[in-house]
């Protein structure tokens, strides 16, 4: 029987982090409150509220607080949060504004990476390079590699065959082989693909800077970006489309994230801060590496944005599909418990009290769940539907159960699966101990030479 009354792991959690103890158990109960007054007999619910209540609310909050603060100490007037994983700080960063009376401006970016870098392209280097190429687990096509251009694949082939890449040209669908690669970076730094690409791209500049002018981009207030991070290119993208309209500011772009890979995209002067991570400056965390579970837990309830339309005098965005009812629900389940618990926390704490340890305390909190999840916290968010791919064409559950045989055949690269977090697919499975085991694997810090040496990606 499912235990309401229990502390779940999270309070314990809180309770236990660093900071003064009124701080701890004021964060800790608040938690507790929240699960309590939502109470069913409905294990799952209980779980689903536990993993609001106790996570995603306490991870949102520290983040927005903290960013809220280091954006209002270097002279920051306005923050846009990005679409689509910036809505759910949007919402708790209203609410500490109300609250606290603080004089910042906060507002939403409708952007995606779709949206952004094609607008945003002027000539082929490195980031384009990186942006057009890249497939997660070595799966890109020349069918997406032209779609990411703005071009067909009629109008990529002749650039392909140039380049001797005829079975691509041929069979765009075909995965390009890691040996082509080279030679296909080749084919797309020639300058004559560059300039059907900018010819493509040019009205959708044009549409994209009006959004953004619209949006208060280009006012000259001291504005900074907000998302979930990973390596800056939304940011990247937004400074090389307002350099690209001579609109840049002089002293560059801020962006505020709750985490940051090793290989970040950093434009000219623009500044990158993160809050939970930041692996250009610290070893890898490999317990916090999936970050397809931080993109689940702070979910939109809209679709990506595809682009941007002229509609009378207004720019407005166009978006894709939105969630399906089930994850909907979830989705606003995360949200409303979010809002509750950044107003009770806010409303019996001070915005000067913020304590840098609460930072370890939400790295606690990421590690238990994303290796070490319930049973019921694998079946419920496992089921999630996650998209690897720019286009999200490829969405699939994020944890599929796992038994060990094929866990194993994955390990060796005898089968991919796509956009995985395998310590929820073991659980799933009732693979504790392989959940345990490749948990340690994951503290050798390993995992980048496994792929890069094992599986070649």
């Amino acid at each position: 029987m499912f235990d309401n009354w229990a502390p779940t792991r999270y309070e314990r959690m809180l309770y236990e982090g660093g900071g003064s103890e009124e701080q701890r158990a004021l964060l800790a109960g608040i938690s507790r409150a929240i699960r309590m007054s939502h109470a069913t007999r409905d294990a799952r619910d209980m779980e689903v509220a536990g993993t609001a209540t106790g996570l995603v609310a306490p991870l949102v909050f520290f983040y927005t607080w903290w960013m809220i603060r280091s954006a209002m100490a270097s002279g920051i007037r306005r923050i846009y949060f990005m679409a689509r994983d910036g809505q759910i700080f949007m919402r708790a960063a209203q609410v500490l504004v109300r609250s606290w009376n603080l004089d910042i401006e906060v507002c939403y970016l409708y952007c995606s990476r779709e949206s952004l870098l094609l607008p945003s392209f002027e000539r082929m280097e490195d980031f384009e390079l990186n942006w057009i190429t890249w497939g997660y687990l070595s799966t890109i096509t020349a069918a997406e590699i032209s779609r990411r251009l703005g071009l067909t694949p009629e109008e990529l082939r002749p650039f392909l065959e140039a380049g001797g890449l005829n079975r691509y040209a041929s069979h765009p669908g075909r995965p390009i082989a890691r040996e082509d690669m080279p030679v296909l970076q080749g084919v797309l730094r020639e300058e004559t693909l560059a300039d059907a690409v900018r010819a493509k791209a040019r009205p959708l500049f044009d549409l994209t800077i009006a959004y953004l002018d619209q949006e208060g981009l280009c006012d000259g207030m001291p504005f900074a970006l907000a998302d979930t991070g990973w390596r800056g290119s939304s940011q990247y993208a937004v400074s090389a489309l307002m350099h690209k309209g001579k609109i840049r500011p002089a002293g560059g772009i801020s962006g505020y994230y709750v985490g940051l890979n090793c290989d970040v995209h950093q434009y000219g002067n623009d500044m990158l801060q993160a809050f939970l991570f930041d692996w250009r400056h610290t070893p890898r965390d490999y317990r916090l590496y999936y970050f397809i579970c931080f993109e689940m837990l702070f979910s939109a309830d809209h679709g990506r944005t595809l682009g941007y339309r002229q509609e009378r005098n207004v720019i407005v965005p166009i978006l894709g599909n939105a969630p399906d009812d089930v994850i909907r629900n979830l989705v606003g389940i995360h949200h409303d418990y979010v809002e509750e618990y950044v107003r009770r926390a806010s409303g019996a704490m001070g915005f000067d009290s913020f304590d840098e340890a609460l930072a370890d305390v939400a790295r606690r909190l990421s590690r238990s769940f994303i290796c070490s999840p319930s049973k019921w916290e694998a079946a419920i968010y496992g089921d999630w539907p996650i998209a690897s791919e720019i286009g999200e064409g490829d969405f699939q559950s994020m944890a599929p159960p796992m038994g060990l045989g094929q866990f194993v055949r994955c390990a060796l690269g005898k089968e991919r699966v796509r956009g995985f977090w395998p310590q929820a697919s073991l659980i799933r499975n009732s693979q504790g101990l392989a959940c345990r085991a490749y948990n340690l694997f994951l503290d050798l810090g390993a995992l980048d030479w496994y792929r890069r040496f094992l599986l070649r990606y």
